[in-house]
């Protein structure tokens, strides 16, 4: 997504009417004349005209914003005489041209369309060349897209999951002989295989419910200047629909930019906000403030610091003594519980050891083991999946919860033991306190689960979201859910999902660290490709592995990835699995 120098290929769906030029200034130009010194004919002929095809050229924005690198599209305005077809079909190819506030695809509209259209508030992407059709009625026609999936007015992307369509219904009208757009919804459409080109991706961040953990948000943006103001006025919109409610942001309600732009000089960037940033505001709330603002622009090209202004400087005053730092990327360490010999046990650096202080379990033919993140409690099910226990060292197991089809236990940073159970038919999400039992566990809402049953449910290592494998009429599906919970911390609802887009069937996932899932099919016997799933919309196959049984990931996809398969363990190495020879099953990173 940071190259700034990519090519528009012939063959991958792009939009037909494309022009690209490439922008150099005099030190590319020179640069490209060292290089072909021996052929200074050429090289001089090259410097001496605008190319008007090959690479995507990029250019610097006047303001002083190193964000507005982004590639120039250069696509060309209506023909004289063109058809109503052929005028929405280079509409759409216009789409790809932001500067100058869409200036060229403005063009295609009528004079009253061309003050109001939005096109940015939604943008659709489509797999295949749009189908443009004619209507019964005089100057109605209507734009058929398969889509890939859209991002709304505040970069939140929602992929198709299975394949579909969309009809987009516009009215032409003749202005001076020429065909123009009179009607059509707000936005543009682009090429999924452009997107890449033409969006760039960034995690916006906001607190954990207790303040302890970021919270990564996946958003797309437009690649054109002004894009750190546009990250800024999303972060103040607040969180995406499924973390509502499970996160927080350390700005008030109604509090937004003063102006549409964040100046940046020598990497301080300069955010000026609405007065309602003070009201109320002690110097803990602004540090807060501070803080969410700095991890969200700091790793933003040339962003080193961050100064909040309201007509003036704001003092953030002394540092308060309850402001947390809270952790970006939450480690879990190299270390993972597992079954061997009948009895839990620890893997680290490929070694199996015994788990010290813990009394034996082997009588309960312990399976699907967890850990807590402090590494001072455990859980596991029986071989039935009908009983949940729960140990530490020093104590004997206990069992905590009974049911039918229990998942694989899992804990949040909080202790808290999450599992799932069918009752008549449902499934239904339980969470058991620290010492607690079934009695006092906490029964989340979780309504739009409907007929889904739970193949398995992960806890995010910062306890804000749930991941959650289902069937659903034998279909997998992954999905991302907020956990929202009282002011004393009770879980109490897992929000409606976003639901990741996957290919072939999915029977397990597990986190990999705060952005990335993985997931695969499980079989014995059965080839199985694993796939990462990025939260903002990625995906990536590994190499195909035989009799998959599980997964299990620590804080780093690269580094600390595993899968259980046949009777031994497989660690990714770069592009390859490599037998670990531990004959170990269900193991799994604290969390």
């Amino acid at each position: 997504m940071g190259d700034h120098a990519m090519a528009v290929r012939r063959g991958d769906h792009a939009p037909a009417r494309i022009r690209v030029r490439a922008r150099a200034d005099a030190r590319a130009c020179a640069a490209r004349i060292a290089m072909l010194l021996l052929a200074c004919l050429l090289v001089l002929t090259g410097c001496s005209a605008i190319p008007t095809a090959g690479p995507v050229g990029v250019i610097e924005a006047s303001d002083g914003e190193p964000d507005a690198v982004a590639p120039v599209f250069d696509p060309e305005g209506p023909a004289p005489g063109a058809t109503p077809e052929q005028i929405l079909r280079d509409f759409i190819t216009a789409g790809t041209g932001a500067s100058d506030g869409y200036s060229v695809a403005r063009q295609f509209l009528s004079p009253a369309l061309r003050a109001t259209w939005q096109p940015e508030e939604r943008i659709v992407l489509f797999r295949s060349d749009p189908r443009v059709e004619k209507r019964e009625a005089e100057g109605v026609y209507q734009i058929q897209l398969e889509t890939a999936g859209t991002v709304d007015a505040r970069g939140v992307r929602t992929n198709t999951v299975v394949p579909s369509t969309e009809t987009l219904g516009v009215r032409m009208v003749q202005l001076d002989g020429e065909w123009r757009i009179d009607q059509i919804p707000d936005g543009i459409m682009l090429a999924q295989s452009s997107a890449r080109d033409l969006l760039i991706s960034h995690s916006l961040y906001f607190y954990s419910s207790n303040y302890r953990y970021w919270v990564p948000d996946a958003r797309w943006f437009v690649r054109r200047t002004g894009v750190t103001a546009r990250i800024v006025g999303a972060m103040l919109a607040g969180p995406a629909p499924y973390l509502q409610g499970s996160v927080t942001s350390a700005f008030p309600e109604g509090v937004t930019l003063a102006r549409d732009s964040v100046p940046i000089t020598s990497g301080k960037a300069l955010v000026e906000l609405s007065p309602e940033v003070l009201e109320n505001a002690t110097n803990l709330k602004l540090q807060q403030m501070n803080q969410q603002l700095q991890v969200n622009l700091l790793d933003l090209n040339d962003v080193t610091t961050v100064e909040m202004t309201s007509d003036q400087p704001i003092q953030l005053g002394p540092t308060a003594p309850d402001l947390v730092k809270p952790d970006l990327t939450p480690d879990v360490g190299g270390e993972q519980v597992a079954v061997a010999q009948g009895e839990l046990v620890r893997i680290r650096n490929g070694a199996i050891t015994a788990i010290e202080g813990l009394e034996p379990v082997g009588a309960l033919e312990p399976r699907d083991p967890a850990t807590s993140l402090s590494g001072s409690a455990y859980s596991f099910l029986d071989p039935d999946r009908e009983t949940l226990y729960v140990t530490a060292p020093g104590s004997e197991a206990r069992a905590v919860v009974r049911g039918s089809a229990l998942t694989k236990p899992s804990f949040d940073p909080e202790n808290w033991v999450w599992t799932t159970r069918s009752v008549r038919g449902r499934s239904e999400v339980l969470a058991i306190p620290p010492g607690g039992t079934e009695a006092n566990a906490a029964v989340l809402a979780a309504g739009w689960l409907g007929d889904r049953s739970v193949r398995e449910l992960r806890i995010a290592r910062d306890g804000s979201r749930a991941l959650i494998v289902t069937d659903r009429g034998g279909v997998g599906e992954v999905l991302l859910a907020g956990i929202t919970r009282s002011t004393e911390g009770v879980p109490q609802s897992l929000t409606m999902p976003l639901t990741l887009p996957t290919d072939g069937s999915i029977d397990t996932a597990t986190w990999a660290g705060q952005s990335v899932v993985v997931a695969s099919s499980v079989g014995a016997g059965e080839e199985a490709t694993p796939v990462i799933l990025h939260l903002d919309g990625d995906r990536e196959s590994m190499a195909m592995l035989d009799g998959v049984l599980g997964l299990s990931a620590g804080s780093d996809v690269e580094d600390t990835l595993y899968a259980e398969a046949g009777s031994t363990l497989y660690r990714r190495i770069g592009g390859s699995w490599v037998d670990e020879q531990l004959e170990v099953t269900d193991p799994a990173f604290p969390g």
